[in-house]
């Protein structure tokens, strides 16, 4: 609603707003406020429908069925903190393995050569392993 009056306010200082002489201007600048808001609801609408189309393309597997037990979610935590150790490059391609991509998808995600970019997984995996023991 804020977006809305703003950009009506900013609209009407540059000149925007020019009601016809012959229609009273409380009326003309009501239309023209509801012509204003009807172009940015259309505009949002057409944002969310395309954020939703690609999220529908989105190939990641949902979350598991089933919760883990107190102690699980305890060790997925530690886990999650214990990656924040880890430099940018193998948490990226780390991060991107455990949504579901394969190291191809990375890849074409992240850019890069393919063969560093398994090599970045290879040597993440270990150090994350250390690291959790």
């Amino acid at each position: 609603m804020q977006e809305i009056f703003l950009s009506s306010w900013r609209s009407m200082e540059v000149g925007r707003f020019r009601p016809s002489q012959d229609v009273p201007l409380k009326k003309a600048l009501r239309h023209w406020l509801l012509a204003v808001g009807r172009h940015h609801v259309s505009h949002y609408r057409e944002r969310m429908y395309r954020l939703y189309k690609e999220r529908a393309t989105c190939t990641v597997s949902g979350p598991p069925s089933h919760a883990p037990s107190p102690f699980g979610q305890v060790q997925a935590r530690l886990a999650l903190r214990r990656l924040e150790w880890l430099g940018p490059e193998l948490r990226d391609v780390l991060t991107g393995t455990v949504l579901g991509y394969t190291a191809r998808e990375i890849v074409a995600k992240l850019g890069g050569n393919p063969n560093t970019t398994n090599g970045r997984l290879h040597r993440g995996r270990r150090q994350l392993q250390k690291v959790l023991r």
